[in-house]
């Protein structure tokens, strides 16, 4: 078969579907990735997966309509030449616009795969209300003619059926993206306190929480370190270069930028955090959890099915630097129970996000794989 798999962020192809399409293409398909990241940057590593790779060029965040409306036709353009039988679409962008697309043209079989609602969804506003009431109107109309949608959790499933967006029982819950557990090892846990967070540079990820809470437990415990790993974002709710540097001023947290591979710096820290305020399952902490990391992250969706509160870690109340402070000083004073911990985290990695099993499930559901 012929099949599409198409983001908006090109990197992610290959951190979050890396397996899912080698599986693919080891199985006798023509895979072709699309994304708006250039070839140049993007096709030699799409390669190594058994891909093809082609550029949409345009934003992935931008909004203007004329942008839009050239991203839209490139879909149509590319949907045409190639003339898929599949087309596997995450992210907001690909869904809309690819999704029109594969309606227009035909396509067999749609998967639409929803990784986290966009920031509209849960942010309050002028601006984002308008662009919810858009995306709505296209998803109503793109879900209704797709096979399957897949959801990395059950809130936004259950947000989807609220909206009457989609029909009960035409979802499928996997846990997210799933971690390769031979790429991402366990590691031995440090017997010093440090303390970890990895995350792209946006607001919604927590990030001036999490200074917040470094601040008020580096008085208390001046050896712990903090470290944060990310790169900064072209996302409207980005942190700019200009805070993140006033933000370290303090000296309290320590930037170590962005980084291909994380496996260091898990391997350094004893203490995983994610402060979000929205996930769709969040792969950094699953990446943690694979290493043996006891984890503190918000009872947010996304999050909070990542951790099992007082298990393998903590849950903590969205926005709380208070609260996210003194979740991670429990685990800063015991380091017995940062082990025990930490064997659960790895433990429950296994049973339920190990990247087999969702692949297994989104490849069953796509007829690419019996049961």
């Amino acid at each position: 078969m012929k099949i599409i798999v198409a983001a908006s962020f090109g990197p992610s192809l290959t951190n979050f579907r890396g397996d899912f399409i080698k599986e693919m293409v080891r199985a006798g398909n023509e895979v072709t990735c699309i994304s708006i990241e250039s070839k140049e940057n993007m096709a030699e590593n799409i390669k190594k997966l058994g891909a093809d790779y082609i550029s949409t060029g345009g934003s992935r965040t931008g909004t203007g309509l004329l942008e839009n409306l050239r991203l839209f036709w490139k879909y149509i353009k590319i949907l045409k030449r190639i003339q898929p039988d599949i087309c596997f679409l995450y992210m907001a962008k690909p869904i809309v616009f690819g999704g029109i697309a594969s309606i227009i043209l035909r396509v067999k079989k749609i998967y639409p795969f929803v990784t986290g609602l966009e920031t509209a969804f849960y942010s309050k506003g002028i601006e984002n209300f308008l662009i919810r009431r858009i995306l709505c109107s296209f998803y109503r109309v793109i879900f209704y003619f797709s096979k399957v949608i897949f959801f990395m959790n059950q809130d936004d499933y259950d947000k989807m059926i609220y909206m009457k967006l989609i029909k009960s029982g035409k979802g499928v819950l996997v846990n997210g993206s799933g971690v390769n557990m031979n790429y991402f090892t366990r590691l031995p846990l440090p017997a010093e306190a440090c303390i970890l967070m990895t995350a792209r540079l946006v607001e919604g990820k927590g990030i001036r929480e999490y200074f917040k809470a470094a601040s008020k437990l580096k008085e208390k415990y001046q050896q712990v370190e903090f470290l944060l790993v990310g790169g900064l974002d072209e996302h409207k709710e980005a942190i700019s270069e200009k805070e993140l540097r006033h933000l370290l001023k303090e000296g309290t947290v320590t930037y170590c930028g962005y980084a291909e591979d994380v496996r260091p710096y898990l391997k350094r820290c004893s203490i995983f955090v994610l402060p979000s305020y929205h996930e769709g399952n969040g792969k950094s902490i699953v990446e943690a959890m694979a290493a043996g990391r006891p984890v503190v992250t918000t009872n947010a969706p996304g999050c909070k099915d990542t951790v099992i509160n007082g298990y393998n870690g903590y849950l903590v109340k969205v926005g709380d630097s208070e609260e996210l402070a003194k979740g991670l000083e429990v685990l800063i004073q015991n380091r017995e129970l940062r082990e025990v911990m930490g064997e659960y985290s790895y433990q429950l990695c296994k049973e339920k996000f190990e990247v087999n099993h969702i692949n297994k499930i989104l490849l069953t559901q796509m007829g690419l794989r019996q049961n």
